[in-house]
């Protein structure tokens, strides 16, 4: 009687493992259609890349995403401009043949703006693609209205031993891990990813605020569509050679006086070496700021748009 009893409960736990492995797959296989369905494939000089562009009116923002990320950690067309957002190479479709240093990856994002037929842009650069956004304006500053930088990586620095779990974790470790913090609810997310308590409550105010902060979370996953690019762009961060003396663009440096993934140092070092720059420090940031200052960086970055159109 007690084997019959153990085999049925091993039965069911063998059943509830697969069904769960099962779901897993399922999730995946959905999550990576719909990032395919969702950007567009470009021929470019360069190769093929791989971006998104939205909005309907004004000049367009070539928003460059961080490490880890790809088009889909982007963020929304202001009032007076649109978004243009490439996956930068060794990120979901774009291949990293296309661009491995930041130089490479300028010259990139140029060939895919010339396949667009696009003159000038803005160019944003946050977290991870400060180095070739910072790049972009120094080797096309014809093609450049102005440049933000947004908790920028503005300087030399290795992250691998503070990332190395995450830069090292599966697909599978990694979505138990946000499926966990994203699906039992927003008062364990907040606590989860935002140390603040005056940030959480930010956070709890807007059920948008929420979203956001799920899109930036997902973004990174799968690792496996984009561990060919952080592995890169930790290597390259090692020995950055920037040449801010050649940027003349209007710059706009947004950082956050909390952010613990790259230090305030990087934005008041861009500031010191970029003639045409202003410091913006978001109070009580941290690099989740996106989703908990929402409205306060929107309103900087339409503000410099709009003064800068005509440059």
């Amino acid at each position: 009687m007690m084997i019959s009893i153990i085999l049925v409960v091993v039965s069911v736990v063998i059943l509830l493992c697969l069904l769960f492995l099962l779901s897993y797959k399922a999730f995946k296989m959905l999550h990576i259609r719909n990032l395919a369905n969702n950007s567009l494939l470009i021929e470019t000089s360069k190769g093929e890349i791989e971006y998104t562009l939205r909005g309907e009116q004004g000049p367009i923002l070539l928003h460059l995403h961080g490490s880890p990320g790809g088009y889909d950690q982007t963020m929304e067309p202001g009032k007076n401009y649109r978004i243009l957002t490439p996956s930068r190479p060794g990120y979901l479709r774009t291949a990293l043949s296309n661009g491995l240093s930041p130089e490479e990856q300028a010259d990139c994002f140029k060939a895919l703006l010339d396949a667009l037929e696009i003159n000038k842009v803005f160019v944003m650069g946050g977290s991870g693609g400060g180095p070739s956004s910072m790049q972009f304006a120094a080797r096309f500053p014809q093609s450049v209205y102005g440049l933000i930088l947004f908790e920028a990586v503005s300087y030399s620095q290795d992250f691998t031993k503070e990332d190395e779990e995450l830069i090292n974790a599966s697909d599978f470790a990694l979505w138990l891990q946000l499926f966990s913090i994203s699906f039992l609810g927003k008062q364990k997310l907040a606590s989860v990813m935002l140390p603040n308590k005056n940030n959480r409550e930010r956070l709890l105010s807007s059920q948008e605020n929420v979203m956001s902060l799920k899109r930036v979370i997902w973004s990174i996953w799968p690792m496996s569509m984009r561990k060919a690019g952080i592995e890169n762009d930790y290597n390259q961060f090692t020995e950055l050679h920037v040449p801010y003396e050649k940027i003349s663009a209007p710059t706009l440096i947004i950082h956050g006086d909390e952010d613990k993934n790259v230090d305030m140092d990087h934005a008041e070092f861009a500031n010191s070496k970029i003639s045409r720059s202003v410091l913006y420090t978001v109070k009580e940031g941290d690099h989740m700021m996106s989703a908990t200052h929402a409205k306060e960086i929107e309103e900087q970055i339409e503000t410099f748009v709009s003064n800068n159109i005509s440059a």
